[in-house]
């Protein structure tokens, strides 16, 4: 089925590339090129697993081209390709071959990053249509991404698409309703990628399974229907539903969720308040346990647009519920499509020990939280942006790791996960090249043991955008 997937989508390719050039009246071409380099210090383990998780230098350079078609005012294309090779200074390698192979340069594949045809008001239907390979960010976000952001965690930034099928209905001025179908495969199982030799088993994989980038924990389908409603110029609300199967894939269970939520904004003149909740429960298909989880947050943001620096203050909780260790029931929150940064990008890294057995060993599983989240944005002049926060993180529950690899890393018993400074300074040079630098430093609490240490993430990039 997935073979002839990617013949008609390969055809229509082919079809729209030869079309563009007789019959396009819009032919926009363009081409991105991100330099970052990262610096972990202590991330995912604390620092009590450094032979498993030593630190990380690393160079990344993301490189993009796309071409955007446009037929008539119904009807138009949009293809990408994209590659991101690493090169790692040490101490940390890429482990290959069931790691007995360490390399410090990741070549990484090229890619059919995005290729999708948009379909709008065919006949004049009140209908638009954007079938294929597509990204929902940017003007095409669901929300904040709070439960759909990234189709493909386990690559990164490299890329965040999802294989889908989306339709539109424009109810009225103000009103839509998207009714979705997506398919994500832990490697691209769709479309053809130039990938390199690198090689991991299907069972032991981490980065590439049989030669190909790991981008999902497993086999996910899903499907929602999310509503985006003006009730006036200062509220809107956006109601879901979003279902999800993750098929069983080595030391994952196949379960599916269903998960019912709401989103609400509420802005008047320079005050905003804004939040989120959504209830959550499904089943793993073999041993029949039961799964109930809970995620929300709020926050309230003011703006003084009089006042120099012209800052805006918001302050903010997050729960996310954690699974409890003495019923049958899973009642940890599942983030569903947003294995992503949130609120931060450090700690999606340090989840990974506790969640590895639900979500694969790729960051981002947003689960067994309780967060407040303060930060202070300030424009001290034209084109440079300054994001100061700290944030304060609980658990929901207790772990109960006493084996394995990350045994060292928790108390089983403290509930205080520690606390969180963050800064992130944008500047945009020129119209096509901006920059950004982001620093963060996690300082653990009694949710860990003794024996974990003070954590650093630092990231700088350059971008260029034709």
């Amino acid at each position: 089925m997935r073979k002839k997937v990617s013949k008609i989508l390969l055809s229509i390719l082919l079809i729209f590339n030869f079309s563009s050039i007789c019959y396009a009246i819009e032919n926009e071409f363009g081409a991105s090129l991100r330099l970052r380099q990262e610096i972990w210090d202590n991330v995912v383990s604390l620092g009590t697993a450094r032979d498993a998780q030593p630190d990380r230098n690393f160079f990344r350079l993301r490189i993009q081209l796309w071409d955007n078609v446009k037929f008539n005012n119904n009807l138009s294309a949009y293809v990408r390709i994209a590659t991101e090779p690493k090169y790692y200074t040490g101490p940390y390698e890429l482990p290959l071959d069931n790691r007995t192979n360490f390399k410090n340069f990741d070549q990484d594949e090229v890619v059919l990053d995005n290729l999708y045809i948009d379909i709008k008001k065919p006949f004049d239907i009140p209908l638009n249509f954007r079938l294929g390979r597509q990204d929902f960010l940017g003007k095409d976000i669901y929300g904040e991404g709070f439960l759909i952001l990234d189709g493909t965690p386990g690559d990164g930034s490299r890329t965040f698409y999802f294989n889908a099928l989306k339709a539109t209905a424009l109810i009225a001025e103000g009103h839509s309703i998207d009714i979705v179908y997506v398919s994500d495969t832990k490697t691209d199982q769709y479309l053809p990628s130039l990938h390199p030799a690198y090689y991991d088993s299907g069972t032991a994989g981490r980065l590439y399974i049989n030669h190909k980038k790991r981008l999902t924990a497993s086999n996910e389908i899903g499907f929602w229907i999310y509503g985006r409603h003006k009730i006036t110029d200062w509220l809107n609300i956006e109601p879901y539903y979003i279902y999800k199967k993750e098929k069983e894939y080595t030391g994952i269970a196949e379960k599916y969720i269903n998960t019912f939520g709401l989103r609400a904004v509420f802005k008047i003149n320079d005050f905003t308040l804004r939040g989120e909740i959504a209830k959550q429960n499904g089943k793993y298909e073999v041993s029949g346990n039961k799964i109930s989880g809970l995620g929300g947050y709020a926050f309230a943001g003011y703006t003084a647009k009089k006042c120099p620096l012209t800052p805006t203050l918001e302050v903010g909780y997050v729960y996310l519920s954690g699974d409890k260790s003495d019923t049958s029931k899973d009642e940890g929150f599942n983030p569903l499509f947003s294995r992503a940064p949130q609120w931060n990008e450090l700690l999606i890294y340090t989840l990974i020990p506790e969640t590895a057995g639900k979500g694969g060993p790729i960051p981002g599983y947003w689960t067994n939280i309780k967060a407040l989240v303060t930060k202070l944005k300030l424009n001290p002049i034209k084109d440079l942006g300054i994001i100061l926060s700290y944030q304060h993180f609980w658990a929901d529950e207790k772990t109960n790791i006493t084996s394995g690899t990350y045994k060292d890393m928790f108390s089983n018993d403290g509930k205080n996960r520690g606390d969180l400074w963050a800064l992130i300074g944008t500047y945009k040079f020129t119209k096509n090249l901006d920059g950004m630098l982001q620093i963060e430093y996690f300082e653990p609490g009694n949710f860990y043991s003794d024996k974990t240490k003070e954590a650093t993430f630092i990231r700088w990039q350059l971008q260029y955008k034709l």
